[in-house]
């Protein structure tokens, strides 16, 4: 039987950090709040109960939403208002969230409001973390999201902690989030004054599909780096633009740490004599990687700011109520347009290595790689498969984060498509993975017709991958096994 994982014990705002919250989410570990964080949140939450019995207009709180803020809501009417701001905003429908982006949207939300400047009750906060530890898992909209801030995915999510909505249940289907809570012996939560809002306000959908987007696009980093090495050892390039020395001469560390993982993988790897240089695909291969791992460590800076972050708009601050912007993470949704675009220009240099070795006159191999020109095609097709996935991924490279539109009257007229970025880049990482299992393929029929063995740096990957593709001695149908290398890849190998 497993042994029990930890409770991860919150004593602190800051002790929810990246590498926790990841293991709440996906590492099957516990939260909980300690007794003096709760306190402090009580604390913060009756400041802002003696603010609110002042006559200050608090927006969402005691007056309507969007263009209709300016309209003053009675006393009979505030009493229903937090619940009643679930009903009419909850638009959306599937495809909906996978259930580790879900649970990371709790999370988030959770993060946001241990600081107490949310204004939100201690037995919210416990009740979300009754929820992660329970497995209550809202079923939230992923596509056809345009409102400024995330109002619609927010009322999705937690307007199943008032019974309303669906929640997630197993082989993809849904369930009612009443029926859910009823199976917990959990009766529906009544949200204060000032927890509708507070509920709904903010991005803590953005920052979790930005830290979901991250575990996943820096998997593939390291399968790129593989799965190109494995090119490099297959058309047997020259290996000095691999040199540690090209790091030194960049004086760039992160090119540097790519250029030591590269000459692990490739240590022992043998160049064809006479060949002065590879192909450019071949030689920017440290550039490429060391732009895309940039590109990720800027995304990761940016997610540990935002996690720790108050993005609730009105915000309860050193004894006041402050209108933010805090919910408009532009950062956050450009961060998932740069890794889209990084990662569809690695998709396009894994195409141009297949076809490099395709050509006898760069890999001093048979054209096609066949072993019998003519009467049998050999690899050519495999490419033309790449040519298709990777057309589609161009498409996808257009930044979402690009374009806005009145909403509500003209009073929302700014929206940053965070979701949108994420779905799309979310769509690209599948596709790169397709083209990463048509490389490694391509790489095992060099090698099986070099007759060669690759360096011991790769004997891993090359034992992975002699599993399930055998050398092409006749032509064969290869897109099952693409598609065996791909779900692979799509399990974390090759890395």
């Amino acid at each position: 039987m497993p042994r029990k994982l930890p409770t991860i014990i919150l004593r602190l705002p800051r002790d929810l950090t990246l590498e926790a919250f990841e293991d709440i989410v996906w590492g099957g570990r516990a939260v909980a709040i300690a007794p003096d964080l709760l306190a402090a949140i009580g604390a913060s939450r009756a400041a802002v109960e003696t603010a609110l019995s002042g006559d200050e207009a608090v927006y969402g709180v005691n007056t309507g939403m969007g263009y209709l803020s300016t309209v003053r809501l009675s006393e009979e009417e505030q009493e229903h208002h937090a619940s009643n701001l679930f009903l009419g905003r909850a638009v959306g429908g599937p495809p909906f969230l996978h259930r580790g982006e879900a649970r990371a949207v709790l999370l988030t939300r959770l993060a946001g409001f241990l600081s107490g400047q949310a204004g939100v009750t201690p037995e919210l906060c416990t009740f979300i973390v009754d929820r992660l530890n329970d497995d209550f898992v809202p079923a939230v909209p992923r596509t056809d999201l345009g409102s400024a801030g995330e109002i619609i995915p927010l009322a999705h999510a937690f307007g199943t902690f008032l019974g309303l909505g669906e929640v997630l249940a197993a082989h993809d289907t849904t369930r009612s989030s009443a029926d859910a809570l009823a199976e917990r012996a959990t009766p529906p939560y009544e949200p204060a004054t000032k927890e509708g809002i507070a509920l709904l306000a903010g991005a803590p959908g953005t920052l979790a599909l930005a830290i979901a987007r991250r575990r996943t696009v820096a998997v593939l980093l390291r399968q790129l780096m593989v799965s190109w090495a494995c090119a490099i050892d297959a058309l047997q390039a020259p290996i000095s633009p691999y040199d540690a020395a090209v790091g030194e001469l960049s004086h760039d560390p992160v090119m540097h740490h790519v250029l030591a993982h590269l000459a692990e993988l490739l240590s022992g790897s043998e160049s064809r004599q006479r060949v002065t240089q590879a192909p450019v695909s071949f030689r920017v291969i440290p550039q490429v990687l060391t732009h895309l791992q940039r590109t990720l460590d800027r995304f990761e800076e940016d997610i540990r700011r935002a996690l720790p972050a108050v993005t609730d708009s009105p915000v309860f601050h050193d004894g006041r109520f402050l209108t933010t912007g805090g919910f408009h993470e532009l950062g956050l949704a450009s961060g998932m347009d740069a890794l889209c675009i990084a990662l569809v220009q690695g998709a396009e240099l894994s195409a141009q290595h297949v076809h490099r070795l395709l050509d006898h006159r760069f890999s001093g191999l048979q054209d096609q790689l066949t072993a019998s020109p003519g009467p049998q095609a050999g690899l050519i097709v495999v490419h033309k498969r790449m040519v298709g996935t990777i057309h589609r991924l161009r498409h996808l490279a257009a930044p979402a984060s690009v374009g806005v539109f009145d909403t509500s009257l003209g009073q929302e007229d700014a929206m940053t498509f965070a979701f949108e970025a994420a779905e799309k880049l979310q769509v690209v990482e599948h596709g790169l993975r397709d083209v990463i299992a048509c490389e490694l393929l391509t790489c095992r029929q060099a090698w099986a017709l070099r007759s060669s063995t690759p360096p011991a740096g790769l004997h891993e990957y090359v034992t992975e991958l002699a599993d399930v593709v055998e050398p092409i001695e006749r032509d064969r149908p290869l897109g099952p096994e693409i598609d065996g290398v791909a779900a692979l890849v799509t399990m974390g190998a090759f890395q």
